[in-house]
């Protein structure tokens, strides 16, 4: 017998999300505006769920907190697994989860240095690879890495932290290279100094030198610094390799 009802469409696959460091400061902001696109995030946190549980309160099934450590192989291969399991599959990650510590050379210590690298450098390793078998099953498959302006440039008592983003970029674009085969997009997005939680401690007086050397005269927001990175995440589509800096002309 002929039917003549239209045929059933299958609802579009919701896109999903890993975003580290999702439970404060931009990566929470991130984690906000993709989840008000309708794609599903998975918000880590390291040793206190409570702002990624917050999260997912305010946004429901769009939300998933993920434990999350930086310095384990084995958690970032966790950290997919829950995100597989929670949402079926893996489209995307934001890598904002870090470890800054400041001092110049001379004055802060070799561990405390290397730490910073560890943290920063090896960690991206470790997640990328655990990421990569999920992210090839994509049909949009993306990798944002968040370094920072630090990294371009340089900024005296930061030499720890300016060469671990110095080569979070050199990592990311070779990466592009690499994975540009399997269509998978890897841009990198450099904030410069932004009112977040780890800036709250810079004195008035640097604070007020940062704006008088930023063309728009103030520190970002980290909303400002997670629309950026959404665009990269998202609607980039023809983007890779490519290093944003979204940091008020402070590089000029």
């Amino acid at each position: 017998m002929t039917s003549y009802l239209p045929d059933k469409k299958e609802a579009p696959r919701r896109r999903t999300v890993l975003v580290t460091g999702g439970s404060r400061g931009i990566g929470s902001q991130i984690v906000r505006r993709l989840a008000e696109r309708n794609i599903a995030v998975g918000a880590t946190y390291n040793s206190s769920p409570e702002r990624a549980q917050a999260l997912a309160e305010e946004f429901g099934d769009h939300v998933a907190p993920i434990r999350y450590q930086l310095s384990s192989t084995d958690s970032a291969e966790q950290a997919v697994q829950a995100m597989v399991r929670q949402f079926g599959h893996l489209d995307g990650v934001v890598v904002n989860a870090g470890l800054w510590k400041g001092g110049r050379i001379d004055k802060v210590s070799h561990d405390d240095w290397w730490s910073v690298i560890e943290a920063n450098i090896s960690s991206l390793a470790q997640l990328t690879r655990a990421v990569l078998p999920e992210l090839r099953k994509s049909d949009a498959p993306s990798i944002v890495l968040i370094s920072s302006v630090v990294g371009l440039i340089g900024h005296a008592g930061d030499t720890a932290y300016g060469s671990a983003k110095a080569a979070m970029v050199g990592f990311g674009r070779s990466l592009a290279k690499e994975l540009g085969r399997d269509g998978i997009r890897v841009n990198i997005l450099a904030p410069g100094f932004v009112d977040t939680d780890m800036t709250s401690a810079v004195p008035e007086g640097a604070r007020e030198k940062i704006h008088a050397e930023t063309l728009m005269g103030r520190f970002g927001t980290a909303d400002e610094i997670a629309k950026a990175a959404v665009f990269l995440a998202e609607d980039a589509t023809y983007c890779t390799g490519t290093v944003l800096s979204v940091d008020g002309g402070w590089s000029l």
